[in-house]
């Protein structure tokens, strides 16, 4: 069941939520994966480094929460910026990047047209279901205050240990599940993605699964504690999580960590939060 009847409503429906029960739970990878993902052949270049960000395996210990099974879509996302009148940074900046046979910046897209074409009226004739794109983690962070102070309920995005746990609980393969023979989904322009999406995001959809669009995190990329070095490392990059149709399978796994910088929006990103 697809959230309707507005975001306040929404919070108090059970089937919204799946809960994580506090406890420890494992995050991570082992570091040993890494000289096995470098002797193996999954037929395109994925650079380690990235691979290497999720090490070491670790035990972390959570506190119960509630993970929406959906993404926040494009309906909540329009009711907080009719409340505020909000301006997303593709709508201050005059631009967002979309995929035409590969990354293209384009005037003119936003959160209300997201992929530079005739399927952005079909993607806001169903915004009641459709994620909301072309979001930066700075919109998103800003949907999740605004939606804390008008309910009284603390939201906000996931944490990287509670975005893995929720995908670990909802099934979301392993790293290490990953077949060699796996290959990627091929997506010529941003219309053939919305197609793809269109499959997926519906009235009756009983949860977003990950794997579809890269989802936003509340963290920093920072080193697990005992990885290695990076530069990269620090406070400059968010991190998203889950992959999207288009990535490489090693990417649609519950450990990958990808970095981009707050700021950064396209159509192949969304977000998802937490209560609690």
């Amino acid at each position: 069941m697809c959230p309707t009847g507005g975001l306040s409503h929404a919070l108090t429906v059970p089937a919204r939520f799946v809960d994580i029960p506090g406890g420890m739970y494992a995050i991570g990878i082992d570091g040993a994966f890494i000289s096995e993902i470098e002797r193996r052949d999954f037929g395109e270049d994925l650079p380690v480094a990235y691979i290497a960000a999720a090490v070491p395996r670790r035990p972390v210990h959570l506190k119960g929460v509630r993970v929406s099974r959906f993404l926040v879509a494009a309906a909540e996302f329009e009711e907080f910026v009719d409340a505020t009148a909000f301006v997303t940074e593709a709508e201050r900046e005059g631009w967002g990047w979309t995929w035409e046979g590969g990354w293209t910046k384009r005037d003119g897209l936003s959160w209300r047209r997201p992929f530079g074409g005739e399927v952005d009226k079909d993607y806001w004739s169903r915004r009641a279901f459709m994620p909301a794109l072309q979001v930066s983690w700075n919109d998103a962070d800003a949907w999740c205050r605004w939606l804390s102070d008008v309910s009284g309920k603390s939201i906000r995005l996931p944490l990287e240990t509670e975005w893995e746990t929720f995908g670990l609980l909802t099934g979301v393969r392993s790293i290490r599940e990953i077949p060699d023979d796996e290959s990627r989904i091929a997506v010529d322009t941003a219309g053939d993605f919305f197609r793809m999406l269109s499959g997926i995001f519906s009235a009756n959809a009983a949860l977003h699964p990950t794997g579809v669009l890269w989802e936003w995190t509340a963290d920093w990329f920072r080193a697990y504690p005992g990885g290695g070095p990076d530069a990269d490392y620090g406070e400059v990059y968010r991190v998203l999580r889950g992959g999207s149709l288009a990535s490489h399978p090693l990417q649609r796994c519950r450990e990958y960590r990808f970095r981009r910088c707050p700021t950064a929006r396209s159509p192949f990103y969304g977000f998802r939060f937490v209560l609690g």
